[in-house]
C-alpha cells in the first residue's frame, strides 16, 4: 500500500491534482496505470514535499543550477511552475517571464511540469471559487434549481421496505483498494450505494469522472449489477467549487433509472412503506476550509505571488519572506480573491436554506430517518467545534458557553432538536477511520434546563465511517484520544501487515431495513483487499 498525502488548501490540492493528472495520462500505457491517486513518481513526491513546505510556511531552498541533488531540483521546479501559473494568472509578464528563465536553468528539468503548469491555469479558470464568488450549489428556493419546490431533490425512486443498503466514505481514489472496498460491498447485493463524500484531490473533471463515476460504473459492470449511487459532497469537491461534482450528478452516470435522479449536492432517499428515510447532508459548502485557517490559505496565495526574494541568506539561498503583499496587489487582476468566499463563519453547518429543507423533511415523515454527511458531529481526534469561553479576566470556563472543541454544536443546534424522535443515527466520513462512539453522548457540563434540552438533544448512535479508501498507517495514531469523547466499544480496524509497516483496513457498511416500525440492521465490515471479501466486525441495532 502507497501512503497518499492531500492537502486542505484549495490551491495546493488543485496544484496535485494536475500533477497527478498529467501523470496518469503520460503512464497509463506503459504501466498500466489507473487514475487512482497512488501514483509512485518522482514528481508526485516532490509535489508533496513542496507543498508541506509552503503548507507549514517553511522555507524551501533554490538548490542552485548547478545543483547535482535531482530531488531538490524536482521539488523546486513543482514551486516554479506552480508560481509560473499564478503570475500567467495575474497577467505578470515580467514574474512570468523571470520564472521561465529560471526553469531553463535547470539541465535536468523535467519537461511534464509545463503540462502540468497549463492543466493548472486552465482548471483555474473553470471553478467559480477562483473567481471570487460562490461554489455552484443548487437551493430548493433558487429560481434556476428547485424554484420554491420543498420536494425538489427528494428521489422518486423508493428502496424496498427490506432494503439492503451499503454505506462507504471518502471512496474517490480510483484506487485498486477503493475498488475492492465497493466489490466486496457488491457482494451483498444492495439496493443503493449512500457515499459520504471526498474525491480526491481536489474534485476535478477529471478526478470526478475517473476516481468515482469511471470507478464505481466498473465495479458494478464487473459484478453485473445495477446499483443506483448517491453521494454528498466532501470539502474536497468544493476546492473546485462542486463543478464537476455536480455534472456528475446531472451525467446519470450513477444511476440506472430517471426515478433515481439526484438532482443536488443534498438529497431524501425514502423506503416503499416510508418506514425509513436517508437524508444526505451538504457540509462541504461551508466546510472545505475544515482544519485549515484562513490565514493559511491567504498565506499559500501570497506566497505564489511574491515566492523567493531576492534577499539572500548568510550562504547565498533565497528564502521565503517574513511580510507579504496582498494577492496580485500589483496586479491587472487585482480584484482576484484573496479569501474564501464561502468560511463567513467558524464551524460547519449547512445552509440556512438547505436547513429549511432537511428540518420540512424531519418534521414530516413518520418513519425514522438516518443523517449521512461528510463533516462530524463530534470527535475524539479532530478539531471540530469552537473552544468554550473562558470567564471575563478569568482562566475559569464560562458555564453558560455550550461550545467545545470536539464538538460541532452548529450542526447540532441545527438537528439536535430531531434527535431520538425522528432521527435514529448519524454516520459521517472526513477522518479516514471508522468509530463507533457512546450511544446518546453528551458532553460533560452542559445545562440540564428543558429549554436547552429540547433543542441540544443526544444523538442515538454517532457513527465515524470515512475508512473506505485512503491508507492509514499506525504511526498516523487514528485513534488518538485528544478529546474525551468516549467510544461505545474499543472497535479498531484490525492491523494488515504490509511490508515492515502496519497499515489499518478499509471498510464499509450494510444497513438492512425490515419495514416500518421494525429496527434495522447495522453490520460493520472490514475488506481484504486481496480478494475483495468482506469480514464481519460488528453488528448492532438501530431502533
Amino acid at each position: 500500500m502507497t501512503a497518499i498525502e492531500h492537502f486542505e488548501v484549495p490551491h495546493l490540492a488543485l496544484w496535485k491534482s494536475c500533477v497527478s493528472e498529467i501523470l496518469a495520462k503520460e503512464y497509463k500505457q506503459t504501466k498500466n496505470t489507473s487514475y487512482g491517486i497512488d501514483i509512485d513518481h518522482s514528481m508526485i513526491k516532490a509535489t508533496d514535499k513542496y507543498c508541506k513546505l509552503i503548507n507549514t510556511n517553511k522555507p524551501l531552498i533554490d538548490p542552485g543550477k548547478d545543483s547535482n541533488d535531482k530531488e531538490a531540483v524536482e521539488v523546486y521546479l513543482s514551486y516554479l511552475h506552480h508560481r509560473m501559473a499564478h503570475a500567467k494568472i495575474a497577467k505578470q509578464k515580467d514574474s512570468e517571464t523571470k520564472l521561465k528563465s529560471q526553469i531553463a536553468e535547470y539541465k535536468f528539468g523535467n519537461p511534464l511540469w509545463q503540462k502540468m503548469f497549463i492543466q493548472y491555469y486552465k482548471y483555474y479558470w473553470q471553478y467559480p471559487y477562483h473567481k471570487g464568488v460562490t461554489p455552484k450549489y443548487r437551493s430548493w428556493q433558487a429560481d434556476d434549481a428547485g424554484k420554491g419546490n420543498i420536494e425538489y431533490s427528494v428521489i422518486n425512486w423508493t428502496l424496498p421496505s427490506n432494503a439492503r443498503i451499503a454505506i462507504v466514505g471518502d471512496i474517490g481514489t480510483g484506487t485498486d483498494e477503493a475498488s475492492a472496498v465497493i466489490s466486496a460491498a457488491c457482494k451483498f447485493k444492495p439496493d443503493a450505494i449512500l457515499h459520504l463524500g471526498d474525491i480526491y484531490f481536489s474534485g476535478t473533471k477529471q478526478e470526478t469522472n475517473k476516481r468515482l463515476v469511471g470507478m464505481v460504473r466498473k465495479v458494478l459492470k464487473k459484478e453485473r449489477l445495477e446499483i443506483p449511487f448517491f453521494t454528498v459532497p466532501g470539502n474536497h469537491e468544493y476546492f473546485t467549487g462542486a463543478v464537476s461534482f455536480l455534472n456528475a450528478l446531472d451525467s446519470d452516470k450513477l444511476i440506472y433509472d430517471k426515478t433515481q435522479k439526484q438532482e443536488a449536492s443534498y438529497f431524501c432517499l425514502r423506503s416503499q412503506d416510508n418506514g425509513w428515510q436517508f437524508l444526505g447532508l451538504d457540509t462541504g459548502y461551508n466546510g472545505h476550509y475544515m482544519n485549515v485557517s484562513q490565514g493559511a490559505k491567504e498565506a499559500t496565495l501570497k506566497y505564489l505571488h511574491i515566492g523567493a526574494i531576492e534577499n539572500p541568506k548568510p550562504d547565498g539561498n533565497k528564502y521565503w519572506p517574513k511580510d507579504h503583499n496582498p494577492y496580485f496587489l500589483n496586479s491587472s487582476e487585482a480584484n482576484l480573491p484573496q479569501k474564501d468566499t464561502t468560511s463567513p463563519v467558524a464551524m460547519v453547518t449547512v445552509r440556512p436554506d438547505e436547513e429549511l429543507w432537511h428540518v420540512d423533511k424531519l418534521s414530516k415523515f413518520s418513519g425514522r430517518s438516518v443523517l449521512l454527511s461528510h463533516h462530524q458531529l463530534y470527535s475524539a481526534l479532530d478539531v471540530c467545534g469552537i473552544a468554550q469561553a473562558n470567564l471575563p479576566s478569568s482562566n475559569n470556563p464560562d458555564l453558560i458557553d455550550i461550545n467545545r472543541i470536539w464538538m460541532n454544536t452548529g450542526l447540532w443546534k441545527q438537528f439536535g432538536p430531531y434527535f431520538g424522535d425522528k432521527v435514529a443515527a448519524w454516520i459521517w466520513g472526513h477522518e479516514h477511520n471508522l468509530v463507533i462512539f457512546e450511544d446518546n453522548y453528551l458532553p460533560a457540563g452542559l445545562p440540564t434546563n428543558k429549554a436547552f434540552t429540547d433543542v441540544y438533544k443526544t444523538l442515538p448512535k454517532g457513527r465515524c465511517a470515512g475508512h473506505s479508501a485512503i491508507p492509514v498507517q499506525d504511526s498516523e495514531e487514528p485513534y488518538k484520544i485528544n478529546y474525551q469523547v468516549p467510544f461505545r466499544q474499543d472497535l479498531k480496524l484490525d492491523l494488515t501487515k504490509v511490508g515492515n509497516e502496519n497499515w489499518y483496513n478499509h471498510g464499509f457498511q450494510i444497513i438492512e431495513l425490515f419495514g416500518a416500525g421494525n429496527p434495522a440492521r447495522l453490520s460493520y465490515f472490514q475488506v481484504s483487499l486481496k480478494d475483495s471479501i468482506a469480514l464481519p466486525l460488528f453488528v448492532e441495532t438501530i431502533n
